[in-house]
């Protein structure tokens, strides 16, 4: 199925331009609608098949007598099911709310719960849930491409469905039902769903960066299933002859069993599957008082809601269903940022912000729409890097837009890595403060390799020159890439792996936007580094160097980015972090922390950075409470220790991308660019 750039863009949530018009839902594709069309034969051959099973007792049923039964419910009986499919309903609309807040559509919760309501009253009733749900949501959130509501239309059936296998497992294990068969499908659903639970707090290192749901949402998805379902099972008993005398919890654990039949048949309001499962459950009932309460069980759950719902979609969606709330913007998988991003991230008082092209980061915006942060949900928190994009935003607004984000998404906030005005404010608001990073940072324009304290860098930058490298500045016009990639390969090699998160990793168009000091002995490439750069400051990022390289090689290339940044009047050079080695008094934060520098190597990466005799800044993590600091502090592990899988480079898109943006910058910030 093909789609149109703006559609693309869309779906991927790119940031747009503040002058931009609104985007328009885009024209459906006949050939995607086939498509969509054509998967609902199989649901249409499973209606038949289960009416043909049927037709052996539907052939002698007494229709006077179901009627008989319809026409016997009491008033009361109607009102109680009534109740109960309201309460079924207000479930219903929360999945859509959950799901729009996890997927980041930018939708308001009440559009979210009103499309949900309406897509699956009427969905419910017509079947085909793929097509009409897509359709009716697409209809509803004009805002939405129709891949974004297909999408979003298969995470509420798939999320709906783990929640009822949850929660029929549950109830039969509780009421103890006399089915064959069914404790055996129940236990190894309950066991499936731990599982995932499990996976979702302590994935193994190949796993962690699927997109596991936080347990909280795992919890609240299944919360919503209870609701929804049992009130369902609670609208059916309600309208059963009282003569039957049907325990409650064998009616509702046969409801949802014959629930399920329906909804993986995808027939229209699961007919056939739904009764033909519940009669053989329910073997001992008569069969026409039961298909008597079934039939009004039908025109209340599903004749009423799908007559409303299609009143609500013919007079179609009246206002904007935008949130005005804090949420995160997804940028394009690759590092390449509109103009108003590449200004924002370039006037940023920490360079580091230029992370936001790799593929770990979103953009935290405020509920105007201002960039705040750079953001990530990663296991059980919603963490932000550093500090605040804008050097003069207010800690504690960004700090409530974090929190705010973080409740929709049923994650914790976390902020790593911050200064001491992020950490204080966040201390005089309850959080906890750890800290976490050293930070080794000099000013250019006093740094001077004379004086006792650079004895030692001096000493080892001689072995370089003596063995022959020279340094220059690379032109982002011509980075030699393949030579490039092979000293990043011959860096892997000895290293193992790299890390991720707040660290870069090597690849040619992510380097392409940084500043490269190139090693060479010759004409061979031995190492290189680069740098993060904004207005303020240039930051380390990656170090990579191959089996020839000499000692001293990476030092030389440092200095020279030194006096690079001083001719060109960078008024701050940070070194990055090393892990902060303190005590700390909490026992589990300790065990943590030893954990990490047992992992890091950070005796020796601070010694490096130690000769250049630079400044030290303490960065802190905070959370609003002690364990949500230790779960934050193991989730950003994992992902530093779990770097993002290579894509294929390409140099010419690399060579090409280069060029564009340093012509860009160059124009906004004359005399910084080469």
């Amino acid at each position: 199925m093909q789609h149109s750039p703006i559609e693309i863009e869309k779906a991927l949530d790119l940031p747009q331009p503040p002058d931009a018009p609104p985007a328009q839902a885009q024209p459906a594709d006949p050939a995607g609608l086939r498509k969509l069309i054509g998967k609902q034969a199989l649901p249409l051959a499973v209606m038949l098949f289960f009416g043909w099973l049927l037709w052996e007792k539907v052939a002698h049923l007494d229709i006077h007598a179901v009627l008989a039964t319809i026409a016997g419910i009491e008033p009361l009986q109607w009102g109680m099911a009534a109740l109960a499919t309201l309460g079924s309903f207000w479930a219903v609309g929360q999945y859509d709310r959950v799901l729009h807040a996890q997927l980041g559509t930018g939708i308001s919760d009440r559009a979210a719960r009103k499309s949900g309501i309406v897509a699956i009253g009427l969905a419910q009733f017509l079947g085909f849930g793929a097509l009409t749900g897509t359709l009716i949501r697409w209809r509803m959130l004009p805002e939405l491409t129709l891949w974004q509501a297909a999408r979003l239309s298969a995470a509420v059936a798939l999320s709906f469905l783990a929640g009822w296998a949850v929660v029929a497992a549950a109830a039969l294990m509780f009421f103890q039902p006399e089915l064959p068969w069914i404790k055996t499908l129940a236990t190894g659903a309950i066991l499936l769903a731990a599982t995932m639970a499990i996976l979702s707090i302590y994935p193994p290192r190949p796993l962690v960066r699927v997109p596991w749901p936080s347990l909280r949402t795992m919890a609240t998805v299944i919360g919503l299933a209870a609701i929804d379902t049992i009130c369902a099972g609670l609208a059916l008993y309600a309208l059963l002859p009282e003569h039957l005398h049907l325990p409650l919890g064998h009616t509702i654990s046969a409801y949802l069993f014959s629930l399920g039949a329906g909804l993986i048949a995808s027939t229209p309001g699961g007919l056939g599957p739904f009764e033909a499962t519940l009669t053989s459950l329910l073997p001992d009932v008569p069969l026409e008082p039961l298909l008597g309460a079934v039939v009004a069980f039908r025109l209340v759950y599903y004749v009423i809601p799908a007559s409303i719902s299609a009143l609500v979609i013919l007079r179609g969606p009246r206002q904007s269903n935008l949130a005005q709330e804090p949420k995160l913007v997804k940028t394009d998988p690759k590092p390449f940022l509109s103009p108003q991003l590449e200004v924002q991230i370039f006037a940023a008082p920490r360079a580091e912000a230029g992370l936001l092209r790799t593929r770990d980061f979103s953009l935290l915006t405020a509920s105007d729409g201002t960039g705040l942060g750079l953001a990530a949900p990663i296991g059980q928190s919603l963490v932000m890097l550093s500090d605040p994009l804008a050097a003069r935003a207010c800690p504690s607004a960004t700090r409530e837009a974090l929190a705010r984000a973080a409740a929709r998404r049923y994650r914790m906030p976390a902020i790593y890595k911050c200064g001491a005005r992020m950490a204080a404010s966040a201390r005089a608001a309850g959080w906890r403060a750890l800290p976490t990073a050293e930070e080794a940072w000099l000013r250019p324009s006093e740094f001077s390799l004379d004086g006792s304290k650079y004895r030692q860098l001096r000493r080892i930058l001689r072995k370089a020159e003596e063995a022959g490298i020279r340094t220059t500045e690379a032109s982002h016009h011509h980075l030699p890439l393949d030579q490039m990639d092979r000293v990043a390969a011959e860096w892997l090699q000895l290293r193992g792996r790299e890390r991720g998160f707040s660290m870069g990793t090597y690849d040619r168009d992510y380097i392409s936007c940084q500043r490269v000091f190139l090693a060479w002995q010759g004409s061979n490439l031995v190492a290189f580094v680069s740098f993060h750069e904004s207005r303020s400051e240039m930051t380390l990022d990656l170090m990579r160097f191959g089996p020839a390289a000499p000692d001293g090689t990476i030092q030389l290339l440092i200095a020279a980015a030194i006096e690079s940044a001083r001719a060109q009047g960078v008024p701050r050079l940070s070194l990055a972090a090393v892990p902060w080695q303190g005590e700390d008094s909490d026992p589990l934060i300790r065990r943590l922390r030893a954990k990490f520098l047992a992992r890091s190597g950070a005796a020796g990466l601070r010694r490096f950075k130690a000769a250049f005799a630079p400044h030290w800044e303490t960065l802190y993590l905070v959370a609003p409470s002690r364990i949500a600091l230790a779960v934050s502090a193991m989730d950003v592990l994992r992902r530093v220790t779990a770097p993002p899988p290579k894509p294929t480079g390409n140099p010419m898109k690399a060579a090409r991308f280069a060029t564009h943006s340093t012509l860009r910058l160059s124009r906004l910030f004359p005399g910084r660019h080469r």
